[in-house]
């Protein structure tokens, strides 16, 4: 077959004996591999439903493996080559391109898997590959082992097969194309530029430099050389290296008829210059590019990106406006499939996703923020369409500073609800990132909720929270009745943003119980320490409310529990007394949301108690202390209080305040013991007196008065003889003042 070198046309056919234009087979799949046991069944297996479903054949050419590479490609393929490597990678794939059978040839790497191949099988099966001359499937770059960051290159590796067809170039070797091409969705994860350490880095940029320095000395006008070489030193950053061997390039090119080549060393320039942070550099190679070459190109995407940071950077605002709206026009004729695409085949570029043309338009944003535009920023926001979860934080920045200027924050609540229609971020992390975005100071933060609350989305939670919000603003009745009726019938994940449905529950008083059945134990702490952080009045509505439910569930305790411990710990103003009765009404709780969670023979084993949580012992030990306390047995009380506070330290002030207060009654106690002990003698003195007096009767009553205080104390008991008063005691008792 005769190559085909033009841009558009229909394929010329090639007779001969096989079904496919004179091939027997449609698709011949070919790999060289050294060494890639790793990867190398992942690989194959990928590409199974593909040989399957197209008439093909697999060829694996080993290239010197010593590891299992040649045992797994076994399994695989149709027929395993051997090659002996010499430095050259060329001539290892020509080894597997002379032996292929089928009409077309695919070729890829061990160390690349396919994630569907779709697109390939329907490319063979529609008979669509009759017009075309070769494809490109997009090739998937990670920059980490998880797989977090990545670039799209579109890879030139399906060729119809022709006269004299063969790799040229002894490293990133490719085959001269056939177009049309057709560009395929399907894509390989490739993790060849990730390493585990410096050592397989070196290893590999050095291979790579080695044999691109040998390509440039027999062949010192070979472009592509120059291009590929530059992209290396980007892997150990040597920008001067780069730009170097750019303007050795350049110098070369204008006897050479390749554009493409002179606008992918150009690539690499700016990239280098942009790296270094020469950003005048940038804007003097690109704005001469534009000048001198007007014709719009896909490349023109990343050198519009790089020129409007370097002007944003530069704190030239206007200049970056202008490279800011220039870049969004060639995105959206990109987008719109109005470029060429064959410049994607001969270069990396890397502005091109949704995620960068977000960033674009958000500097513009910032640009003319800078300007004190802000109808230009408005129009920027406008335009803004988060195109992932990395998005929302420098979007909402951007927004909410054009919101605190204008006072505008419907603008914020539009973004909300563009970005909860996207699909593509976690409704919680979209709740939590505005939340962050919201104004605190009272005014602003009143109008944000405002906006958020006239959204129509009636199902959406973070709606509704702000339509509480809202209400409550506005003096809760009705409207908040009618959201806490929603939240109560709500069944998605109470997160602590939604501490607020809480914390508005207890303001008014009302019964928490509804909403705390939906959370867990750990979920209640987190809601606690939402309310505190975003309420200054926190403490006072807890305390005014008790925090508490009717009912003394293990849940509904567990929360009493939360808040009366987060209200003893964080209050710094408690009047001594105050704080003692709060705590008791705490270590009470505890004591029975103890109880209620173990059984007895597990409390009285030493060894199970002893294992059990420090909160959970607390409460065992306050509430034996509780009952030691009632029992008056002072030394079994000080005993447990003291276990409690060794299992809870936290608890330190509130106990040290009651034993205070204890110690202080027990002073008082003795004082006045000892002062009815003094009266008691005189008293004993008088009666005394007045028997020895004969007085009897006076004396009979003043025994009478003291027997009411002390019935039992001997001397009582002796004076109530000497007066003969024993019979007429408790009538004379009851005339006493009392």
């Amino acid at each position: 077959m005769k190559a085909y070198t033009g841009k558009t046309g229909s394929i010329r056919s090639v007779k001969g004996k096989g079904p496919y234009r004179g091939h027997p087979i449609r698709l011949t799949v070919g790999l060289i591999v050294k060494n890639e046991e790793k990867t190398l069944d992942r690989c194959l297996s990928s590409l199974a439903p593909l040989l399957e479903a197209v008439e093909s054949e697999l060829i694996v050419t080993d290239t010197g493996s010593t590891d299992r590479t040649a045992e797994i490609a076994e399994q695989y393929a149709d027929r395993v080559l051997r090659f002996e490597w010499c430095g050259d990678f060329s001539a290892a794939r020509n080894t597997g391109l002379a032996a292929a059978r089928g009409e077309w040839f695919l070729f890829l790497d061990g160390d690349e898997w396919f994630e569907d191949v779709s697109g390939l099988i329907e490319f063979f099966t529609s008979g669509e590959c009759d017009k075309y001359g070769s494809a490109a499937y997009i090739q998937r770059n990670y920059g980490d082992f998880d797989g977090k960051t990545h670039t799209d290159f579109h890879a030139l590796r399906v060729f119809r097969m022709y006269p004299g067809i063969h790799f040229s170039n002894i490293v990133h070797e490719s085959i001269a194309r056939m177009t049309p091409t057709k560009f395929l969705d399907d894509y390989v994860h490739h993790y060849g530029y990730v390493y585990r350490d410096e050592r397989e880095k070196m290893e590999k940029f050095n291979r790579n430099t080695e044999l691109l320095e040998r390509e440039l000395e027999e062949n010192p006008a070979d472009l592509k050389a120059y291009y590929q070489l530059g992209k290396q030193y980007f892997v150990t950053k040597d920008y001067d290296k780069i730009v170097a061997l750019c303007e050795r390039g350049l110098q070369t090119e204008p006897g050479h008829p390749s554009r493409i080549w002179r606008l992918s060393i150009l690539h690499n320039l700016v990239l280098a210059l942009f790296s270094a942070g020469k950003y005048e550099e940038v804007l003097e190679k690109t704005e001469e590019l534009f000048r001198s070459d007007p014709h719009t190109e896909i490349g023109w995407l990343d050198f519009r990106y790089c020129a409007q940071a370097a002007a944003f950077r530069l704190k030239q605002y206007g200049r970056s406006v202008s490279h800011g709206e220039e870049y969004l026009k060639v995105y959206g004729d990109y987008r719109a499939d109005r470029l060429d695409r064959d410049m994607l085949l001969f270069c990396d570029y890397f502005y091109l996703e949704p995620l960068h043309r977000e960033q674009a338009v958000r500097l513009l944003g910032w640009a003319f923020y800078r300007l004190d535009d802000m109808d230009g920023t408005a129009r920027a926001v406008s335009e803004l369409e988060p195109a992932g979860p990395d998005c929302l934080r420098p979007d909402l920045s951007l927004i909410s500073a054009l919101c605190a200027r204008t006072g505008e924050w419907a603008r914020l609540a539009a973004y909300y609800r563009r970005a909860a229609a996207s699909g593509g971020i976690e409704e919680s992390r979209l709740q939590n990132e505005t939340e962050l975005f919201l104004p605190l100071t009272p005014e602003p933060r009143a109008a944000a909720v405002r906006a958020l609350a006239a959204l129509p989305d009636g199902e959406d939670p973070y709606v509704r929270l702000n339509r509480l919000r809202a209400a409550e603003q506005e003096g809760g009745g009705d409207a908040a009745a009618r959201e806490f009726e929603w939240f109560a019938r709500w069944n998605g994940v109470w997160g602590p943003l939604f501490s607020d449905v809480l914390y508005w529950r207890m303001k008014e008083k009302l019964d928490p119980s509804p909403y705390l059945r939906k959370i867990d134990a750990d979920g209640l702490k987190f809601q606690i320490a939402e309310m505190r952080k975003r309420h200054p009045d926190w403490i006072e509505t807890v305390r005014s409310c008790g925090g508490i439910a009717p009912r003394d569930t293990p849940k509904e305790l567990f929360w009493s529990l939360c808040l009366r411990e987060k209200v003893l710990l964080c209050e710094k103003d408690w009047q001594r007394d105050e704080e003692i009765s709060y705590f008791l009404e705490y270590a009470g709780r505890s004591a029975r949301f103890v109880r209620l969670l173990y059984r007895d023979e597990c409390l009285a084993d030493p060894e199970r108690l002893a294992v059990l949580p420090r909160a959970h012992r607390f409460g065992y030990w306050i509430g034996e202390a509780l009952a030691a306390k009632k029992r008056a047995d002072g030394a079994e009380y000080l005993k447990y209080l003291r276990l409690a506070l060794a299992s809870y330290p936290p608890m330190e002030h509130p106990i040290s305040a009651l034993l205070e207060r204890d110690e202080k009654e027990k002073e008082l106690g003795r004082k006045k013991a000892a002062e009815f002990a003094k009266l008691a003698r005189k008293v004993k003195e008088r009666i005394g007196a007045l028997i020895a007096a004969g007085n009897l009767e006076e004396a009979g009553r003043v025994t009478a008065q003291l027997a009411a205080l002390l019935p039992d104390d001997p001397d009582v008991v002796r004076f109530r003889r000497l007066t003969h008063t024993e019979p007429d005691m408790q009538e004379l008792a009851s005339r006493l003042p009392q």
